[in-house]
């Protein structure tokens, strides 16, 4: 109740009541909000779930109800997301990855396993990824193609897409070009220093989704190595209106 009352009276001094652990986050949620308005976004493919990082920010932070396809190769982290996924029924879990065909693939699983990737890390790493960017073992998982499963996305055109692979996006896009095009708004993420061997560059990434009709809408940051020098962002892209 006392807390139903702050907020009451903060509203009418024309402050909004905000908990410290969303404060740096509040930019990119407010952001994400005003576009899945806008765009009227009722559901969400999250391509790299790892252990559900992004799920809980569209839950707890934006808000957001509605169906959400998550994909994870990991064999660990996908059983654990199915189990958090029988408290959510809008939570659908796919234990596979994404890529350019369909198959199996060799994985690395790092020391930090949000840092899991196809691809192997640069000797020049920076910040926490040198520290956490260590390919502890590789196993065979198996790939679908976003094109191959379309089927399980009814609404494309209220979808949000979201994909962040380390370093492996453009390997979905190209195996998800059919899907993505039909998408209103999506995020990637783009790297200012390559961190994965074959890794893209930022503007590889941007150019990728702009040939598909998307532009760049706000750019968030992720991580900056020791010199507070930046080295990753969330890229959030819409469709592209005037490339129509």
């Amino acid at each position: 109740m006392f807390k139903s009352v702050m907020e009451q009276l903060a509203g009418h001094a024309g402050f909004d009541m905000t908990a410290k652990w969303r404060m740096a986050s509040l930019p990119y949620t407010r952001r994400l909000q005003g576009l899945f308005q806008h765009f009227g976004i009722t559901s969400v493919i999250d391509v790299g779930a790892n252990a559900g990082q992004f799920r809980d920010q569209m839950r707890h932070e934006i808000g957001f109800t509605g169906p959400i396809f998550s994909f994870e190769p990991d064999p660990v982290l996908a059983d654990g997301l199915l189990q958090r996924a029988a408290d959510d029924p809008a939570w659908t879990i796919f234990s596979m990855a994404l890529g350019a065909n369909a198959g199996m693939m060799p994985f690395n699983v790092m020391r930090n396993p949000v840092f899991n990737s196809f691809r192997t890390p640069t000797s020049e790493q920076v910040g926490e990824y040198r520290r956490g960017n260590v390919v502890t073992r590789t196993m065979e998982v198996p790939v679908r193609t976003l094109d191959g499963i379309a089927e399980f996305f009814p609404d494309l055109a209220h979808t949000y897409f979201k994909v962040d692979t380390q370093g492996f996006d453009l390997e979905v896009l190209k195996g998800g070009c059919d899907v993505v095009r039909q998408v209103p708004a999506l995020q990637t993420e783009v790297s200012l220093r390559q961190q994965y061997v074959g890794g893209p560059s930022m503007q590889a990434s941007i150019d990728a989704f702009a040939k598909l009709g998307f532009a760049v809408a706000d750019l968030f940051l992720v991580s900056t190595d020791g010199d507070h020098r930046a080295v990753e962002f969330d890229c959030v892209m819409v469709r592209d209106r005037q490339a129509s």
